[in-house]
């Protein structure tokens, strides 16, 4: 009778007779197959290492590829933390990997000792099994054996009977002693017989011990590989969840910074740090080789074009002595100590504007009260 609870190892895979295994071997087999999983798991793990390793060195390589260094303000620190970014992702990557690999080294070590106490155990059965198939199988020819020379020994002593009268005291005197010998050939067999019996129970009751405590150790490490297996998937996809969210740390940074990328402000910059000259060329004008009196003329004609030989737009004409107002359009920040600050609605009376033509004058802006160079395309006359 099987007292065991349900959902017990020991309880459920008994044998039906003494020469099968179907019960057990149904149970390691499972085992096995409970190995084939870990191990797939582990396989799975290791490429998945090795592809965040080659993944996160692909990421650094491209991420260091030369690029301009001209880009101006905005974008360039757009561009400068874009680059830190995958570079930071780079390292997430190779972190995962190193962390996958550790759980992968955990999970081989894990399914290496369980192997070894599985067949440690399953070996301890398989020989008790072994015994007591070879026992059973001993016993079943004592058993024949004992049936037969006890039916032997039987007909021998019913022959002996009835040789004691009508026959020559010889012959029944040969049938007697023959009787007697088939007898003790049968009490013979019956004690080989029960002495088997005797040692196939030995070889059973070793056999249902060692079957329990193994089925035992075996649902034990059942249930720690299952255990392990559910915990080890558990830790990589919170691994991978958490390289989500320090990814999506990362774009938020990057949009943080792209979101102040201004292509105007950017421009601005460029022009104010590379400007040539804010007039276009001059025209070529034809002098005719003659009398001074041409000469002046064409002086005189060209006269009002400069207030000292330069050319100026109608909204850029400036004071010889300075004193002209100008109203900033576009906030700027100096690039040497000649530069003054501005802002947007500062008020700047021009001082000089002796360097008009290279795009500059000098100016006072009223509200910081400091002199020095003004951009002149970020500020309009009025």
């Amino acid at each position: 009778m099987n007292n065991n609870p349900p959902g017990m190892f020991r309880g459920a895979f008994w044998e039906a007779d003494f020469l099968s295994q179907t019960g057990f071997e149904t149970l390691v087999n499972h085992m096995k197959e409970g190995q084939r999983s870990c191990k797939w798991v582990e396989d799975y793990l290791k490429q998945r290492a090795k592809a965040e390793e080659e993944y996160s060195k692909s990421l650094l390589k491209i991420s260091r590829i030369e690029r301009g260094a001209s880009e101006c303000t905005t974008l360039r620190k757009t561009l400068d933390e874009f680059r830190a970014e995958a570079e930071t992702e780079a390292t997430l990557h190779a972190t995962l990997s190193q962390k996958i690999s550790e759980e992968t080294a955990k999970l081989t070590e894990f399914r290496e000792k369980q192997k070894e106490e599985r067949k440690r155990h399953e070996d301890t059965v398989h020989r008790a099994h072994k015994n007591k198939a070879d026992l059973y199988r001993k016993m079943q020819a004592c058993k024949n054996s004992y049936e037969s020379k006890s039916k032997a020994a039987d007909k021998a002593e019913s022959d002996s009977e009835k040789m004691k009268f009508g026959s020559k005291p010889r012959d029944a005197e040969k049938a007697r002693k023959s009787a007697m010998q088939a007898r003790s050939n049968a009490i013979k067999s019956d004690e080989d017989y029960k002495s088997s019996v005797a040692a196939v129970e030995n070889a059973r009751q070793i056999w249902v011990r060692d079957h329990t405590e193994s089925c035992d150790v075996l649902q034990k490490l059942e249930e720690e590989r299952i255990q392990f297996v559910r915990n080890t998937v558990w830790v990589f996809t919170n691994l991978v969840s958490d390289l989500c969210c320090r990814l999506d740390d990362s774009r938020e940074r990057i949009r943080a910074v792209t979101e102040q990328c201004d292509e105007v402000a950017d421009i601005r910059e460029f022009i104010a740090q590379k400007s040539t000259c804010i007039s276009p060329l001059l025209p070529v004008e034809y002098v005719s080789f003659g009398s001074n009196e041409s000469n002046a003329s064409h002086l005189e004609t060209h006269k009002p074009l400069s207030n000292g030989g330069h050319h100026y737009d109608a909204d850029q004409v400036p004071l010889s002595a300075g004193g002209g107002m100008f109203k900033v359009m576009y906030d700027y920040t100096p690039n040497s100590t000649d530069e003054i600050a501005l802002q947007a609605g500062d008020s700047i009376k021009c001082v000089s504007s002796a360097s008009v033509d290279d795009g500059w004058m000098t100016g006072l802006n009223l509200r910081t009260k400091q002199t020095g160079l003004v951009p002149r395309n970020y500020v309009q006359s009025t």
